[in-house]
């Protein structure tokens, strides 16, 4: 017996534009969320802890406001640590698109 396919299309992962592109302090561009993830898994604290602190999570904002992925933005806004917001956004990145 074969397998049915679904018909219904998979959403994909958005991709910024150039000028849309989230910078880190270093200067190294991160254009979507698996590159976010490449980036998050050797980053340093001090690169870490510059966009996410007390007062702001720019990775947050940069996820609803150009990625348009307001309920991961809401997971990951309170998350102070590399590994933590690595493995939620892993997590949200395979539970949402494969």
């Amino acid at each position: 017996m074969t397998k049915k396919r679904s018909t219904r299309k998979r959403k994909k992962p958005k991709t910024a534009k150039p000028e849309k592109f989230f910078v880190l302090v270093t200067g190294v561009p991160i254009k979507n969320l698996k590159e976010l993830v490449n980036n998050l898994e050797t980053m340093n604290d001090w690169v870490f802890n510059h966009h996410v602190n007390d007062t702001r999570n720019d990775f947050s904002s940069w996820i609803k406001d150009v990625l348009d992925e307001e309920v991961l933005a809401k997971e990951i806004k309170d998350i102070r640590n590399i590994k933590e917001m690595e493995n939620k956004i892993l997590k949200y990145l395979v539970n949402t698109y494969l």
